[in-house]
């Protein structure tokens, strides 16, 4: 297998150039020819002898004999698929296109150019509601300007996926990741179904809290920091890095020592790792915010990177980077970010390290941290529909699905006269199909954490052995092991929703 050696260098060489010029775009350090990185991946990936040679393996080598091999060359065939669409040069130039008009858009707000960190704290915290209206609907410029290429994306990426034999590209997208899609369908909607009434009555509740008769997408976050979320004074935005460091020494992790770098930037995300080279060299950005939410998303993008600095396999194809459709399944990844993310949620680590007094956090598992993760489901589902529905209609209409879907599935009020928003959302454009991995990395987050509770107690934020017991299990094997596999050898159980559950009850 030496050529495929040889291909499996090629891989990685390509993915770190791309995950540079990704880094660049997004932090302004230096040039980010996307365009040229992906010709890379292209090349690799449009070379029939390539795929010739992983498809006769795959028919030779039996799993049970050589089960490392077996796995690359299922991975690689998963990639061959994923990067038959992602790697048409058409499809990637438009893609490129569209994440460098993001990236760089100047947004106005009142005749003034405002920075989208701005936007959206005024969204978030601002009493007037004009003003948070206003704020929002500054989105829809960025929409207006992705209002031809976002669809034409879609249309593309679909009419290659059936040129494939799939149904479309979401089609594509779950199988090569390795998603059942009946068993999530099940999931979500079951979810959905339980959490329905609680959410129902929580959106009441916090238009009423407000003086609305109904909420709109600029009330939801104002409403909920009045009523349903910590003080911002437990969680001072300059300390974040510093408690994050002091969290991981205290679960075991030798921080210091780790090759992660960290930046500030107004980003479209509210954080973004790369993992440039795997295992040695991952940064991640956080956009600049506040609160216990801005923990929790620096926790989360921490957690993306230890998961690329403790990946231990010797496969490029097995290290599970990002950039080529197939070579890891993204829900994973998020609920390996997530684990991390959810330390800032416990309640040991609340008392211990944000000093929230015991009878507030006890508040906040029981009332504020269920509204909270409701709120968040609703809102991905929301999310997922709109783009679903984009693959499998027309994405031309999909500005008045967005509409319906905001008032049938989020329950909040959307103005005929409010221009749509979908195509402003990067999502679409550079993680397509990836809404579901939010829903399940809370899923695998949750399950996790029980988990690290029943092994390590009350105070496994505390616990020096949590690190090895994350590295071993859930690190260290990269994708030669199927995600599903990892959860059940690290939590002694399949996936399930029903720690998930237990926090929206």
């Amino acid at each position: 297998m030496e050529r495929l050696n040889r291909m499996e260098a090629d891989f990685e060489s390509a993915n770190i150039r791309v995950g540079e010029a990704t880094w660049n775009i997004y932090s302004g350090e230096g040039p980010a020819d996307l365009d040229g990185t992906q010709k890379e991946i292209s090349r690799l990936f449009s070379d029939a002898s390539n795929r010739a040679l992983v498809e006769a393996g795959v028919a030779t080598v039996d799993p049970k004999t050589d089960p490392i091999l077996a796995r690359r060359l299922e991975i690689w065939r998963n990639c061959f698929n994923g990067s038959a669409v992602d790697a048409v040069p058409e499809i990637y130039t438009l893609k490129t296109r569209l994440q460098q008009r993001i990236a760089g858009f100047e947004f106005h707000l009142g005749g003034k150019k405002i920075l989208r960190s701005e936007l959206q704290k005024i969204v978030r915290s601002d009493p007037d509601r004009g003003l948070r209206r206003r704020a929002w609907s500054a989105g829809s410029a960025l929409a207006s300007a992705n209002r031809e290429d976002l669809p034409l994306l879609i249309e593309r990426r679909n009419a290659k996926a059936r040129e494939l034999g799939f149904r479309d590209y979401p089609d594509l997208a779950f199988r090569v990741q390795e998603l059942d899609q009946p068993w999530l369908s099940r999931t979500l909607d079951g979810l959905a179904a339980a959490a329905l009434p609680r959410y129902a009555a929580l959106m009441e509740s916090l238009a009423g809290s407000i003086g609305v008769e109904r909420l709109a997408p600029w009330d939801i976050q104002f409403a909920m920091r009045r009523g349903f979320q910590l003080p911002d004074s437990y969680f001072p935005a300059n300390e974040a890095l510093e408690r994050l460091k002091r969290t991981a020494r205290a679960v075991g992790f030798q921080v210091d020592a780790l090759p992660i770098r960290t930046a500030i930037r107004d980003i479209p995300f509210g954080g973004y790792n790369v993992a440039v080279r795997i295992p040695g060299d991952t940064r991640f950005l956080v956009n600049p915010s506040e609160g216990q939410a801005f923990y929790t998303t620096t926790f989360h993008e921490f957690g993306h990177s230890l998961q690329a600095v403790f990946t231990a396999v010797e496969w490029p194809i097995l290290k599970e980077y990002e950039w080529v459709l197939g070579a890891h399944t993204a829900a994973y990844s998020e609920g390996m970010a997530e684990v991390a993310g959810e330390f800032a949620r416990r309640a040991d680590w609340l008392r211990s390290v944000a000093g929230v007094p015991p009878e507030l956090v006890d508040r906040y598992r029981t009332e504020f941290l269920p509204a909270q993760f409701a709120v968040r489901l609703f809102e991905l589902l929301l999310n997922m529909r709109i783009e679903l529905a984009a693959y499998s209609g027309s994405s031309r209409d999909a500005g008045e699905r967005e509409r319906q879907l905001t008032e049938e599935v989020r329950l909040l009020e959307f103005p005929e006269e409010e221009l749509p928003h979908w195509e402003a959302n990067t999502w679409y454009t550079s993680y397509p199909v990836y809404w579901q991995n939010y829903i399940l990395s809370g899923l695998i987050a949750a399950q996790v954490h029980e988990t690290l509770t029943e092994r390590f107690g009350e105070n496994a934020s505390s616990n020096p052995e949590v690190a090895d017991c994350l590295k071993e299990n859930f690190y260290a094997p990269g994708n030669s092991i199927p995600w599903t596999q990892r959860i059940v050898r690290g939590t002694g159980r399949s996936l399930r929703p029903d720690a998930y559950s237990r926090i929206l009850a």
